[in-house]
């Protein structure tokens, strides 16, 4: 009887992280939006024979919108698990400095051209928790990317444009500060790097709690990468303010 008095307080002490752990939401549905800035975007298609030439430069820099959606499941202590959707497009009209060939196609300098580039990316990660505290969480883990991306010149009644859709493995990193009462810093990075390309897409939002269960935020993000072989080569990079909602239940 003393033994099963003395053992009590511990069964309960160690009873606590699993109460504590079903009283966490197990699903986060997350919407966030903005504006994307181009800050580069070189293009030569195909590598071979193509005209190297500056879309950024040729689109004026415009303000283009950006989309996230994403829900996320923590089923376990441990483990999670995020499906993800981003809309990334850039458009403009302006003129080429040279004569360019463009996926088969050639535009001349001098003639208002319109380009168009989108970039749609869905995506499945993977979660696993390193550090769990009150006030911090750090996961790591990998995200299988599919991305349905096109590159296109309009030119007068010539256009020419050049489409992907692929799967890229990607390294996932990301962490939740709680700095302050009703306050969170969020970070995050899907990456990956290889010789002939790489995918940087990084994130930095400062939430603040609204009410159970829902927060805004607003943040930054920076897509950046490309690919370099004997077909395509493209090397873009997009920043973006975003202001989110999220619904944790």
């Amino acid at each position: 009887m003393h033994r099963l008095l003395a053992a009590a307080p511990l069964a309960l002490v160690l009873s606590l992280p699993a109460a504590a752990q079903e009283a966490r939401p197990q699903w986060r549905l997350d919407l966030e939006a903005g504006a994307s800035f181009v800050a580069r975007n070189d293009v030569r298609i195909p590598s071979r024979g193509g005209t190297e030439f500056d879309l950024a430069a040729l689109q004026g820099s415009p303000v283009s919108p950006l989309v996230r959606a994403g829900v996320e499941w923590d089923p376990w202590q441990r483990h999670g698990f995020r499906l993800l959707y981003q809309y990334l497009r850039s458009e403009g009209t302006g003129a080429l400095p040279s004569a360019t060939a463009f996926a088969g196609r050639n535009f001349a300098p001098g003639e208002g051209t319109t380009g168009t580039y989108r970039f749609d990316t869905w995506r499945a990660t993977y979660r696993y928790t390193l550090v769990d505290t009150a006030g911090f969480r750090l996961r790591v883990g990998a995200t299988l990317l599919l991305r349905d991306a096109e590159i296109r010149l309009r030119q007068g009644g010539v256009t020419a444009r050049d489409s992907d859709i692929g799967v890229v493995p990607l390294l996932h990193a990301s962490f939740d500060w709680r700095f302050a009462p009703a306050w969170t810093l969020r970070g995050e990075i899907d990456a990956l790097a290889a010789s002939q390309g790489r995918a940087i897409d990084l994130g930095l939002r400062v939430a603040r709690d609204l009410s159970p269960g829902w927060e805004a935020s607003a943040g930054w993000r920076m897509l950046d990468g490309g690919v370099g072989n004997d077909s395509v080569r493209n090397f873009a990079r997009f920043h973006g303010l975003t202001a989110g909602v999220a619904y944790r239940f």
